[in-house]
């Protein structure tokens, strides 16, 4: 074995043997970069992880969009870790078709002969064992992980006991900063295959899609892609046609909510079968059992119809990108809300009004989607007042409605602390950060140092 496994084997650090170790772990390790410059598949291929992707809690591989370079080819797509090699069978990865677009399968233990793993199509699939290219940082942050026990209720944390509000804001605002510049290099990374067109379209059909459905509409917006659908509407698609195209070829036409009217399933169950855009039938694997009509994935395609085909006609990127057209000292984010509302606004009578686009939802939207994919484009271009006017924004933009992680965070800050998060998106993503980054690896150690770090680096900016 490695160098790196008989350091740890000295310090009487087996991982396999750690009572509580799970992949969320290995996910750390993979998703923070915690591993030597010099990678090398089991099969003695040598690897650079470009972008190790985004992680996904949905069904399916654990990380999707990856891009990575193996053997000099550059290769875009999802990748599984497990404990094991063998972890890929137990788990009935082998028969799944969701795992067909597997570009690796990283594990900690390569524990079979084979110098591959194969999936349902027969396809090879490169392994690469991490326990032999563990960074130096990675034997300090498994003895936390050993020593740090599961996080109760009623845990002490460091990171918020005895820390005044006002002298919190400064370091979650530098987490939230962080946090959207994270976002922002996932997306660099993507555009090694395609441009900020399918970026935004893809990524805003993903979001759309909830937990329960993000993969398969992903799967919808990189099998349909907008370089296509530009093509169609030179052609003369029309919006109606476009609607027929996505739940025809799809399968959702068959599956709106029986309270949707019975008039437009059948108009577009016509319209799909007389044109000839796009025929192919895409396997989908919708989760469609005991989910809301309004969070159904045909009715979400339906609320942004309108803005991706009227976007065909020129650029839907150049449509976020003119939200961020003024200089900081002329923007009013009352204005600026009202303008981003009005670009989703549904023109048209077909969808009923208890099924139009939320504001709650257009604002995860714009945090997670339209926000970094403009600040990558002002970076990219180095266009910097635009720059400013997005970071302006993004830290004077209003709190959004709170999620599982940010409520349970909260029995961890006192009263003034929980109304500092309540006020700015920015503190929500702050705390996302530190739990994502920490918390959900009970590596409180390593957040108490990062936060020394951090309020040092805050105190002495030229050290």
């Amino acid at each position: 074995m490695g160098g790196n496994l008989n350091i740890l084997n000295k310090l009487g650090i087996n991982i396999m043997e750690i009572t509580d170790f799970t992949e969320r772990f290995l996910y750390h390790i993979w998703d923070a970069g915690h591993l030597k410059p010099d990678l090398m598949t089991v099969s003695g291929k040598k690897i650079k992880i470009i972008s190790p992707g985004r992680f996904s809690s949905s069904a399916g591989p654990d990380f999707r969009e990856a891009v990575l370079s193996i053997d000099n080819d550059l290769i875009h797509g999802d990748v599984e870790l497990h404990k094991t090699t063998y972890d890929w069978k137990a788990h009935g990865h082998v028969d799944d078709p969701n795992y067909c677009r597997i570009i690796l399968h990283v594990v900690y233990e390569h524990n079979l002969k084979s110098e591959f793993t194969i999936d349902k199509n027969g396809r090879q699939i490169e392994i690469f064992a991490m326990q032999d290219f563990l960074d130096d940082d990675i034997i300090k942050i498994f003895a936390g992980y050993q020593d740090d026990p599961q996080i109760p209720k009623d845990k002490f944390c460091s990171f918020f006991a005895g820390q005044p509000a006002e002298l919190l804001e400064p370091v979650l605002l530098k987490y939230g900063s962080q946090r959207i510049d994270e976002k922002a290099k996932r997306f660099a990374a993507e555009q090694y295959f395609t441009g900020f067109n399918q970026l935004a379209y893809q990524g805003i059909l993903e979001a759309l899609g909830y937990s329960k459905n993000k993969y398969q509409m992903l799967q919808l917006a990189s099998s349909i892609t907008y370089s296509q659908l530009r093509i169609f509407a030179r052609d003369g698609m029309t919006e109606q046609q476009l609607i027929a195209i996505w739940l025809g070829a799809s399968g959702l036409i068959n599956t709106l909510p029986s309270t949707f009217p019975a008039e437009y399933v059948l108009k577009w169950k016509e319209l799909y079968a007389r044109q000839d855009f796009y025929k192919e039938q895409l396997e989908i694997d919708w989760h469609l059992f005991r989910i809301r009509p309004v969070n159904h994935p045909a009715i979400r395609l339906l609320q942004v119809s309108n803005l991706l085909y009227e976007s065909l006609k020129g650029s839907l990127f150049n449509k976020f990108i003119k939200l961020f057209s003024f200089p900081v000292g002329k923007i009013k984010m009352a204005d600026f809300y009202q303008r981003l509302f009005d670009l989703f606004l549904r023109h048209g009578e077909f969808l009923p009004e208890q099924y139009h686009l939320g504001k709650t939802r257009l604002d995860t939207l714009f945090i997670n989607i339209i926000l970094p994919l403009g600040l990558l484009y002002a970076q990219e271009n180095k266009f910097p007042e635009m720059e400013d006017a997005i970071l302006y924004i993004y830290k004077n933009y209003h709190s959004l409605p709170v999620n599982n992680i940010t409520k349970s965070m909260r029995q961890f800050m006192d009263p003034a602390q929980i109304r500092l998060c309540r006020k700015k998106a920015v503190y929500q993503q702050a705390i996302l950060h530190i739990y994502n980054n920490f918390c959900r690896f009970h590596t409180c150690t390593q957040c108490q140092t990062y936060k020394t770090q951090t309020l040092a680096q805050m105190q002495n900016p030229g050290t």
